[in-house]
């Protein structure tokens, strides 16, 4: 781990003077990552430079919000050390936005601990190929909405098995279910008018056989004072104990979610107390719905399903269910 983040780091690292080489960066060594730095390139845009022994060579890649360079020599100037030439793989944050530029920051952060202090090149180029995919998500349209992220999310930071909730979560904005794991398949439905009426589905509330279908209902608010999507995802990371290999599937589902708004949502606050005082778990099996008379011809069934007179689960009817389930309950 670092003893400090990159934007920390890179906060102490003066641009090059103007006029300097095209292809010099400003560095400055990253601690316990002697072979690593973090900089600024000739224009002023924050970068990773990671060493590594000789290698294979890989084509560098180029999108609208970074590129990334890989085994290449680089002329490099410490901020406390004497100018020279270094074999790096170089990734950059092409951004002019200040916000993109701290999410750049912070999930390289991620991809340095994966890589370690002394990788091989072939180590980079595959870590860094899943940092090239979620920047491409980065430039799409959102594919969910923040209240529902946010109250996937929370449910996450809620629950009393945050690594076991973040395993469980879905890797794509298709899966049928947010949460998958062992016996329990688990949807997160979050209203914005203190109302429990949800858009479901027909197969939603026909779960597979062997499993045990739940849906999760909570109030999500917008407040000035409350909790933050970025105090969020530090909370759930936090908690995930250094694995960072669950820390980088939570940030790729928030780009995959959220795609081209994630830098201004990360800022958005929401009431958090009520969040918890209202979550509620139903079992999927006997919530409203269609089930009954649908033709095996006939797929995507979409339907608003109002569980004012349906009674939540207890603990003890979830144990009963599935012990699983009860990762997913707040502690």
């Amino acid at each position: 781990m670092t003893d400090v983040s990159l934007a920390e780091l890179l906060a102490s690292v003066e641009p090059l003077a103007h006029g300097a080489d095209e292809g010099a960066f400003r560095v400055r060594s990253i601690p316990n990552y002697e072979r690593h730095y973090v900089g600024l390139n000739s224009t002023g845009h924050p970068s990773l430079l990671l060493g590594s022994a000789p290698g294979t060579f890989h084509a560098p890649v180029r999108l609208a919000m970074m590129d990334a360079r890989f085994g290449n020599r680089h002329r490099i100037h410490p901020v406390d050390g004497d100018e020279r030439e270094e074999l790096l793989s170089v990734i950059t944050c092409t951004s002019h936005d200040a916000q993109t530029q701290a999410y750049f920051l912070h999930v390289c952060g991620t991809m340095l601990r994966i890589v370690g202090p002394d990788p091989a090149l072939h180590d980079i180029v595959q870590v860094v190929q899943r940092l090239i995919e979620l920047f491409r998500r980065l430039s799409r349209p959102a594919s969910r909405s923040l209240n529902g992220l946010l109250g996937e999310m929370f449910l996450i930071a809620a629950s009393r098995d945050v690594r076991a909730a973040v395993a469980a979560w879905r890797s794509t904005d298709i899966d049928r279910f947010d949460f998958s794991t062992s016996n329990v398949r688990l949807d997160v439905k979050a209203s914005a008018e203190r109302l429990r009426v949800h858009h479901l589905s027909a197969e939603q509330c026909q779960p597979p056989a062997g499993t045990v279908g739940l849906l999760a209902s909570l109030f999500i608010e917008g407040s000035g004072g409350g909790q933050s999507l970025r105090e969020l995802v530090a909370a759930i990371e936090v908690a995930l104990g250094g694995n960072d290999d669950l820390i980088l599937k939570v940030q790729e589902t928030i780009a995959e979610t959220l795609g081209e708004s994630l830098p201004t949502a990360m800022g958005a606050r929401f009431d958090d107390r009520l969040a918890l005082a209202s979550l509620r778990f139903y079992d999927l099996a006997t919530v409203p719905a269609i089930r009954e008379g649908v033709p095996p011809e006939v797929s995507g069934v979409h339907f608003r399903s109002d569980l004012t007179r349906t009674e939540p689960l207890s603990e003890a009817n979830l144990r009963t269910m599935s012990e699983t389930a009860l990762k997913f309950l707040p502690r």
